[in-house]
């Protein structure tokens, strides 16, 4: 895909909401509007004729999935989900969208999307991004996660453990609830307590409060055992020599 001009095709049913992202796209030199849809035989057919690098694409559309729609079209173009409904967040990270866009829109987190696309910020991260700079979080410290579309106040020490998704986290709580936000595990890494949260693999970080307890498994690998959770967790083997290293008396 050329970084100088993007291709791009908005496919919503609702006329105010594609006028309103249409007007907000203006601002992004790079994207060129080739095309729009209101439902999902008109996108499916505009997509397949115009073969655009990149589709703006609601959710819902007069009832019907759009994410079905991706099974029907003869090329391969970006997707980014903009929409009203979390519920699909997980299948379309399994469809590796490039990013899942809640509405209402800005035009801040519609840029930081983009830069995805065109590989200007590979280090995305959304909202109250979480700096390296930034002081970290106290354990009991009140932070917003999203649970159901709606914004809860939590207490860092109530997370159980946190998972890589792509370029997402998933971070189930201490009573099982999950939310799903756009971060990655280097940046909770730098921003929870290290006294009560430690990084055990590439891809998780776990509350110390919550282990049962860790044994030794192959190639020098570790398993540890989690409050709550069913299935033991991997420990990596640089992570378990560290482990090792600090906590081992």
């Amino acid at each position: 895909m050329a970084k100088d001009t993007i291709k791009s095709v908005v496919v919503d049913d609702v006329d105010v909401m594609r006028a309103t992202l249409k007007k907000v796209l203006d601002g992004f030199p790079n994207i060129e509007i080739i095309g729009e849809a209101s439902d999902y035989e008109s996108a499916k057919n505009l997509i397949n004729e115009t073969k655009p690098d990149l589709v703006f694409l609601d959710i819902d559309l007069n009832g019907l999935t759009s994410i079905d729609l991706l099974n029907e079209i003869n090329c391969n173009p970006k997707i980014i989900f903009i929409t009203s409904h979390p519920d699909f967040a997980i299948k379309a990270f399994e469809l590796n969208a490039v990013d899942y866009i809640l509405k209402p829109i800005s035009a801040d987190r519609l840029r930081r999307a983009i830069d995805r696309v065109t590989e200007l910020n590979t280090d995305f991260i959304e909202g109250s991004a979480m700096d390296e700079s930034q002081e970290r979080f106290k354990a009991d410290q009140i932070i917003l996660l999203n649970f159901d579309s709606k914004l809860t106040f939590i207490k860092v020490q109530d997370i159980n453990y946190i998972e890589a998704f792509g370029n997402y986290t998933k971070i189930y709580m201490n009573d099982g609830k999950l939310s799903i936000t756009y971060n990655s595990i280097k940046n909770w890494d730098n921003r929870l307590p290290n006294d009560v949260f430690i990084q055990i693999h590439r891809s998780s970080i776990v509350n110390l409060l919550n282990v049962i307890k860790i044994e030794k498994w192959t190639n020098d690998t570790g398993r540890l055992f989690l409050k709550g959770v069913e299935k033991p967790f991997e420990i990596s083997r640089s992570y378990f020599f560290q482990i090792k290293k600090k906590y081992k008396v």
